[in-house]
């Protein structure tokens, strides 16, 4: 065998050999998870020198290959230094699930953190809401609650006042005990009346003058009062007490023209009539005694004009 030839089988051998170890390397580097890595068969190559006869077998491989002055036969193909090699890594099947949940669960991240910005954005709100308005709204709720609580507070001492005020007149027996309620609970219910029987004791005591000023104190004070009337009538009646029978007499006729369907209005044509009686206008009496006859029949007073009329009848014959 010539030297070329050696040279050419020499030179195939050296490519084998290193495309074998560059297989092997790769294989060795390789991790792929969950799955065998592949065997690739290699032809086995024998490194031992080439015979004669191996040349023969060879002999056409070495007649396809180009001349050796041709470098571009062997630069593709380089061994690979294990410094700049790199594993190659084949892709897990379960990596690559998750990978694809990876989206998913990436919006889902997305959306609790909107959520809770959201919760965040709110409570900021509420927080200055509470620090513009709080102050004043508890200001309010404050005057309220002190409105509320004294309001009660004095309804509660109104209440004991009345209670006193009613227990004295209750148990009032002289005009000085009548004047001491007067005197000490003028803003109570009991007051007009007790007002009312200091009037009256003052009139059954002949004290006119102090009976007529106490009735007009009381038109002043409670004009509005259901008592109002009776007052009225009973000023009237210090008047006529007086002596002022001229003017008594028109007063009461007012009064029983101002207080029509009142059961008063017996008790003032009575007193209209008696002054006009004591006047001497005996017409006038007789015509009085007769009207209150014929329009209050069941009235006590009717039977005491039935009295009258007959003695002022027996003064005309």
């Amino acid at each position: 065998m010539t030297e070329e030839k050696k040279d050419d089988l020499n030179e195939q051998q050296t490519f084998l050999s290193g495309h074998e170890e560059l297989l092997k390397s790769i294989n060795s580097k390789t991790e792929i998870p969950d799955e065998q890595p592949e065997q690739i068969e290699t032809p086995s190559i024998d490194k031992a020198p080439l015979t004669e006869e191996s040349d023969v077998v060879h002999e056409p491989v070495a007649k396809e290959k180009k001349p050796v002055n041709e470098p571009e036969i062997a630069a593709p193909i380089a061994q690979p230094s294990p410094e700049t090699s790199k594993p190659i890594t084949v892709p897990n099947k379960i990596g690559g699930k998750k990978k694809k949940q990876q989206p998913q669960h990436s919006s889902q991240h997305e959306e609790v953190l909107k959520k809770q910005a959201l919760e965040q954005q709110e409570v900021k709100e509420v927080l200055v809401f509470f620090q513009k308005y709080a102050k004043p709204v508890a200001i309010v709720i404050v005057v309220i609650c002190a409105f509320i609580l004294v309001d009660q507070f004095l309804k509660s001492q109104r209440q004991k006042k009345e209670l006193r005020a009613d227990t004295a007149l209750m148990h009032a027996q002289s005009a000085e005990d009548l004047q001491a309620i007067v005197n000490d609970y003028a803003s109570t219910l009991a007051s007009p009346l007790a007002l009312m029987g200091l009037a009256r004791e003052k009139f059954n005591a002949g004290q006119i003058d102090e009976a007529e000023a106490l009735y007009t104190q009381f038109l002043k004070k409670h004009g509005d009062s259901e008592q109002a009337a009776q007052a009225e009538l009973n000023l009237i009646a210090c008047k006529e007490s007086k002596g002022q029978l001229g003017e008594s007499h028109l007063l009461y006729g007012k009064f029983a023209t101002d207080h029509k369907g009142s059961f008063l209005v017996p008790v003032a044509l009575m007193g209209r009539a008696r002054c006009l009686e004591v006047l001497g206008e005996l017409d006038e009496a007789q015509i009085a005694y007769e009207d209150l006859i014929v329009n209050h029949p069941e009235s006590s007073w009717s039977r005491l004009a039935e009295v009258n009329l007959k003695m002022v009848l027996a003064k005309k014959q």
